[in-house]
């Protein structure tokens, strides 16, 4: 077993996934797969109860097995009571996503193994969207657990994107807009590189927007004009459906090169060559380019800034290879976007990094508890070796509240952390109890902004109990705690007995620790199967 430990960055994304890594000359790799390719689809076929494959082969039989097979599981993170079953078993977000990430770990492995080193990987940053809630990123850090890594961290994507492209620009003060379309989930936010400090500002997405919607668009075209000369649907027959559905994606790739493309569709004896140009293409697409456009114009608003101030916009996500999208994006800002990072690769690049600088930010702190700064100073600078000294800062997406009594004007929700709060912080609210010879109290945790409880998300409960009866007015204090790696603990207190409860949040839809220690054994099992 070689000495050389990987940390690496893993972008899970929606449709495809990336894995890379930093190497020994302070250089960014993507780990190639088994398949030699640099992205993985984030698809996974079983077969039978005990066999399954995850990424092309699975892909490969997303319509004509559609029934064992799992794709786009990100839309369901941190959906409570979420389960597929498939051969009898049943599959949670979490476990799926964990076999998808096992494939990931291995391919990296077998890819060090090729190289003459036997490593195993344990240590990784894991990207997810930047609007993911504390729930989605709870379940995303319960899957990498589930898979056997050790997960340093869940990294907003544009962040690590961001990191990618600036890494070799910091003293170079600017305003970077990051556009990322996947395949499954669209997101935007802006980021402001100053001095050595990348800081993000503000951001919003759509779980629902994606390349998959462009693909249905080419698909239901087709379908519809192969209909009205045959009077059959290809999409009824799993057979047609699947070759169709890849000759889309064929097709689509080439519009991004050629003015048109040919799309041919076999069904029920009858074949039926289709042209499809780009600007036909386009027109079919309008309506979602227009939600791509609505979303640059709220996060512009979020920011209180204008195309003006954007000093340059980074395209993410393979989806963004489109030239309608290019287009769309000179036509807003008035300005091309940058060709500097790979769309593809970039987030998973910016994952490395930041693993990278998870892990010397660890050890200094070790060196600091036994020899003191002056040691750790000098070996922070061995440590970086030519990487420049950058610090990381994110903001809390959404709003973070409590729910309390209405009051006069019917509001429900107390917002404690407002939309794009830096991270990490404290923040104390006071509170009262709400009837006489109360003993506990149970604080249900708020995501999203809103008046009501029908406007944002119950993403958890603290529990206050075993208390003197307590009279209706009495104090109560709540501390929000967010760490650096965006775990939230609260601490509910009665002031006047100094009684208190502090704990993380127990996020719906997420694992406990008993629950994660059961499922590892059973996704390692099935690994090995």
């Amino acid at each position: 077993m070689s000495d050389f430990n990987p940390i690496i960055g893993i972008d899970l994304g929606t449709t495809f996934s990336a894995i890379a890594y930093i190497n020994e000359f302070d250089k960014p790799v993507v780990i190639l797969n088994q398949e030699n390719k640099s992205t993985t689809p984030s698809v996974i076929n079983f077969y039978d109860k005990d066999t399954f494959v995850v990424g092309d082969e699975a892909l490969n039989r997303l319509i004509a097995d559609k029934e064992n097979t799992v794709s786009f599981i990100k839309r369901n993170m941190g959906e409570e009571g979420f389960k597929l079953k498939i051969h009898g078993e049943e599959y949670t977000p979490q476990k799926i996503s964990a076999l998808i990430l096992s494939k990931l770990k291995r391919d990296a492995e077998n890819y060090f193994l090729n190289q003459g080193q036997e490593v195993i990987i344990k240590d990784a940053v894991i990207t997810v969207p930047a609007y993911f809630g504390m729930d989605q990123k709870s379940a995303t850090k319960d899957a990498g657990e589930l898979a056997g890594l050790n997960v340093l961290m869940i990294m907003n994507e544009p962040t690590a994107a961001a990191l990618a492209f600036g890494i070799n620009k910091i003293g170079k003060d600017q305003t970077v807009f990051v556009f990322d379309l996947g395949g499954g989930t669209f997101d935007v936010t802006i980021l402001k590189i100053k001095k050595n400090e990348i800081n993000m500002v503000a951001s919003d997405g759509c779980p629902e927007l994606g390349g998959k919607d462009w693909d249905d668009v080419l698909i239901n075209y087709c379908s519809s004009t192969f209909k009205e000369k045959y009077g059959e649907d290809p999409q009824d027959d799993p057979s047609s459906y699947q070759e169709l559905y890849e000759r889309v994606l064929k097709a689509k790739i080439s519009l991004s090169k050629l003015p048109k493309a040919q799309i041919q569709i076999s069904h029920i004896g009858k074949r039926e060559n289709i042209e499809i140009t780009r600007e036909k293409f386009e027109e079919l697409s309008k309506d979602l380019v227009a939600q791509c456009r609505s979303l640059c114009a709220m996060v512009l608003e979020k920011a209180k800034l204008s195309w003006s101030d954007i000093d340059t916009t980074l395209l993410v996500g393979g989806s963004t290879y489109m030239p309608m999208i290019r287009n769309l994006i000179e036509e807003i800002s008035g300005k091309k976007p940058s060709l500097e990072v790979n769309p593809d690769e970039c987030v998973a690049i910016g994952a490395a990094y930041q693993a990278r600088y998870r892990y010397i930010e660890d050890q200094i702190e070790k060196i600091v508890i036994e020899k003191g700064e002056k040691e750790a100073e000098q070996a922070k600078k061995i440590l970086l070796g030519a990487l420049p000294d950058i610090k990381i800062k994110e903001c809390v997406s959404k709003s973070l509240g409590v729910i309390v009594m209405a009051d006069n004007t019917g509001r429900e929700i107390s917002e404690l952390i407002p939309e794009q709060s830096d991270i990490p912080f404290t923040v104390e609210g006071e509170y009262t109890y709400a009837y006489n010879n109360q003993t506990g109290i149970e604080l249900n945790i708020t995501e999203g902004t809103g008046k009501t409880k029908e406007d944002v998300v119950i993403v958890g409960t603290v529990l206050l109990k075993n208390l003197p009866p307590r009279k209706k007015g009495d104090p109560i204090k709540v501390i929000f705690t967010m760490n650096r790696d965006k775990i939230l603990e609260v601490e509910v207190r009665d002031v006047e007995t100094g009684i208190k409860q502090q704990g993380t949040v127990n996020l719906k839809g997420g694992m406990s620790a008993e629950e994660i220690a059961i499922q590892k054994k059973v996704v390692q099992n099935k690994i090995q199967e």
